[in-house]
């Protein structure tokens, strides 16, 4: 076995006083979460909260936050990140054991400006080794 590092990418706008479900493509192995990064552009002033999700679905809502398991949940104090002209990096280990998982980024605008959204997470998958 030999192991595989992928990088999930999200990006889109949020816009002012709204928020945004953005999606990963089907997970279609067990996998470990390595570490993410939240980029937050200049003026964004801590006004757009995000939330990374796992989930075993891909159901993304027009509003409001999305099903399955907000990764900041089980031991933080604040269930979202915030920043403002900076990139925000977390190592954090969160094994999956299902096939067929899904990431979500919610994102929540409380600003009267549209934000960009720009998240970055890395899986390791373990691969069999090619003979």
């Amino acid at each position: 076995m030999h192991s595989e590092f992928k990088t999930i990418l999200f990006s889109g706008t949020c816009e002012a006083g709204q928020s945004l479900v953005l999606v990963s493509h089907r997970i279609s192995t067990p996998f470990q979460l390595v570490d993410m990064s939240f980029s937050f552009a200049l003026n964004t002033n801590r006004l757009l909260q995000i939330k990374p999700f796992v989930s075993p679905d891909a159901s993304a809502p027009a509003s409001g936050e999305p099903s399955g398991f907000n990764l900041f949940f089980e031991y933080g104090q604040a269930l979202y990140v915030t920043g403002d002209d900076q990139t925000k990096f977390f190592k954090h280990s969160f094994h999956v054991s299902e096939a067929g998982s899904f990431f979500k980024i919610y994102a929540n605008n409380i600003d009267v400006f549209d934000h960009t959204v720009d998240v970055h997470i890395t899986i390791q998958i373990d691969s069999p080794k090619e003979t």
